[in-house]
């Protein structure tokens, strides 16, 4: 289910440990393929595992770039960070960082009606507005657009 990293030693693979991490990144980026050339999109996004299945879930306007991409059915890849702290490092430049992220790949798909929309715009509620999402209603849920991207592949990496 991953790709190999250099750095093994800061490799993270147990689902768990990936889920906390993607819980705590506030933003994501999502990059696609679109008119010719790379496109990254920075956005606030939620996801949901079942064992160590992830899927991403994002909202946003019923048009523009990135729909656009979707729409041509192009793999995806979607990304996570976290900066924890600046660190003293011996050698290149006397300074490095703790971090921890995630990158995956998978086909993103656009959640057709509000019924399968709702369980992504329930997890962006919940990450966001905690509470908020017991008011979420149907007629809500049809006012934007929700992308979901099951992610086939997933890296992760912590520096402690």
């Amino acid at each position: 289910m991953s790709q190999e990293l250099r750095r093994a030693d800061r490799a993270v693979t147990d689902p768990l440990e990936i889920d906390a991490i993607l819980g705590r990144c506030q933003v994501g980026r999502l990059g696609l393929w679109s008119r010719g050339e790379p496109y990254v999109v920075p956005l606030h996004f939620a996801h949901t595992r079942a064992g160590d299945q992830f899927t991403i879930y994002i909202h946003g306007a019923g048009e523009g770039r990135k729909l656009e991409a979707v729409g041509q059915g192009v793999r995806a890849c979607f990304e996570a960070d976290r900066r924890i702290d600046l660190v003293d490092h011996p050698q290149v430049c006397r300074i490095g960082a703790t971090f921890e992220s995630v990158i995956g790949w998978g086909q993103v798909e656009v959640c057709a009606d509000p019924d399968s929309a709702l369980p992504g715009l329930v997890a962006l509620l919940d990450k966001y507005a905690p509470g908020r999402s017991a008011e979420l209603t149907a007629r809500e849920a049809a006012l934007v657009t929700v992308l979901r991207l099951v992610l086939d592949e997933v890296t992760a990496k912590r520096r402690a």
